[in-house]
């Protein structure tokens, strides 16, 4: 081995070996309360279900995060619970767990230290977890410090953010507008101080972000060009976006004055092209028409310049088309080809739409008969009653009727292989069966034998793949 081949290993395997640490997960809760009762660690529960999204986002993106991994196994005694299997019942009871995912930490003496829910980027869940075990950030030590007069940066950031998830938006915006008010020229270019640009201002009208704008090259000079027009571009976005997608003049919200006061000041902020504000400002131009033909004239040519984000924005909205034959296969090309780059969860959700601008077929058969015919009908022909179990005013329930149970190979298989019905939970025996099967959300479904045991269930809008391949894990 030369000297160069082995400084690199000296320097290298090191780095390897931590970047190659996974989140270590424990087998139960019990488990879990052993350990801690040894290693005097905390435990980490992770409340989910397998219906739930965010909940996948977080095992796929964020436990995989070697930076969060390794932190995690450091600081935690980590246990993933299944909120509606085994254990994980009774404990979501007495935790009481009303979201997924939540994460819930817990010291040997199972005494609750701290509790957040929701899907956050690998950063932002780092950030959250080293605030709460640091006794100098817990919200009464931010009070605390806060009424004794610091105003450091960090604190400020942190203690209104507290504020803020409280519930008192409003007093929060007021402890960070009178802070930066308070600063000077320089002090509101300060790198420590962009938090009040990248977490506590909304919209382009906001002070902050109106200085921000005047003083744009005051700025480049402080903190480099490159960091001064993203940080502009999120606001010019957000200003555009509801133009760019429709969502204005669906809403019966667009004032062409408004949209041309916008435009003029877009041109002179004079964001470089490469951003993609150019491209934008030419969709909600078609937008403004309120002419099919003409948007999607206008999203054919201006996808390629629009980043890959706003390209999910915008084809999100293309159901739209599905009433014009012509209009609706041009949407379907554009999307077929965009799909792909697209993430799993964003996958799932744009083939919803796509499906939608398809030609519909008939609806699944579901019968006519109550509750107790069908687990007599499903016994004497020996197979499964399915339950779609829905509300009027469920629009996951509608788009599964526009959709899902109107393809074409969903309609064959349900039709020859189960007792379909359709109950509403509000209304006759529906009543009765929603309190019967704890329903909690819609739409949920259900396979029941002729003796009336649950065999499986799902919940949510499943495409129609998905729905063939669970219920063929039933049969």
């Amino acid at each position: 081995m030369n000297k160069l081949t082995f400084w690199i290993c000296i320097i290298c395997c090191p780095l390897l070996t931590v970047a190659q640490q996974p989140l270590r997960v424990l087998t139960s809760y019990q488990e879990a309360l052993m350990e801690a009762k040894k290693s005097n660690k905390l435990i980490f529960i992770d409340f989910y279900t397998t219906w739930c999204g965010p909940c996948k986002t977080m095992d796929k993106e964020v436990f995989t995060d070697t930076e969060v991994s390794g932190y995690m196994n450091k600081n935690f005694l980590t246990v993933k619970v299944d909120a509606e299997k085994g254990e994980g019942i009774d404990l979501a009871k007495r935790y009481k767990i009303k979201a997924y995912p939540t994460f819930v930490v817990l010291n040997g003496k199972e005494q609750e230290q701290f509790r957040f829910s929701g899907a956050q980027p690998a950063k932002g869940f780092l950030e959250t977890l080293e605030k709460n075990l640091d006794p100098t950030r817990h919200p009464d030590a931010l009070a605390q410090r806060y009424d004794k007069g610091e105003r450091t940066p960090a604190l400020i950031n942190d203690y209104a953010l507290e504020i803020m998830k409280s519930g008192n938006e409003q007093k929060g915006f007021e402890i960070v507008n009178g802070y930066f008010e308070q600063l000077s020229a320089t002090e509101k270019m300060n790198p420590e101080n962009l938090f009040l640009y990248q977490r506590y201002a909304m919209d382009i009208n906001d002070v902050k972000v109106q200085y921000l704008i005047t003083h744009k090259s005051d700025f480049a000079k402080r903190i480099g060009r490159e960091q001064v027009n993203a940080m502009i571009y999120r606001f010019v976005r957000l200003a555009l976006i509801p133009y760019a997608n429709g969502y204005h003049m669906k809403q019966n919200k667009y004032d062409e004055a408004t949209y041309l006061a916008l435009k003029k000041r877009i041109s002179e902020i004079g964001l470089p092209d490469s951003l993609g504000i150019g491209a934008l400002v030419k969709i909600a131009d078609a937008q403004a028409t309120n002419k099919s033909s003409a948007i999607i004239d206008a999203y054919e040519s201006e996808f390629p310049n629009i980043t890959k984000s706003d390209r999910f924005l915008m084809m999100l909205t293309m159901a739209t088309f599905k009433d014009d034959r012509a209009l609706a296969n041009r949407a379907k090309t554009l999307m077929t080809a965009y799909i792909p780059e697209s993430e799993a969860n964003s996958v799932e959700v744009l083939n919803r739409v796509l499906f939608e601008l398809e030609e519909k077929g008939e609806l699944i058969n579901f019968q006519q008969i109550r509750y107790q015919e069908a687990l007599n009908k499903a016994k004497a022909e020996k197979k499964l009653v399915f339950i779609d179990c829905f509300t009027d005013w469920c629009g996951p329930c509608k788009w599964l009727d526009d959709n899902t149970f109107r393809d074409p190979s969903v309609v064959k298989y349900f039709d020859a292989n189960f007792i379909n019905l359709k109950i509403d939970m509000e209304k006759g025996e529906g009543i009765e069966l929603f309190k019967k099967f704890g329903v909690t959300s819609f739409p949920t479904m259900f396979f029941i034998d002729g003796d009336g045991h649950i065999k499986h269930k799902l919940v949510g809008s499943l495409n129609a793949k998905k729905l063939l391949e669970e219920a063929a894990s039933v049969k």
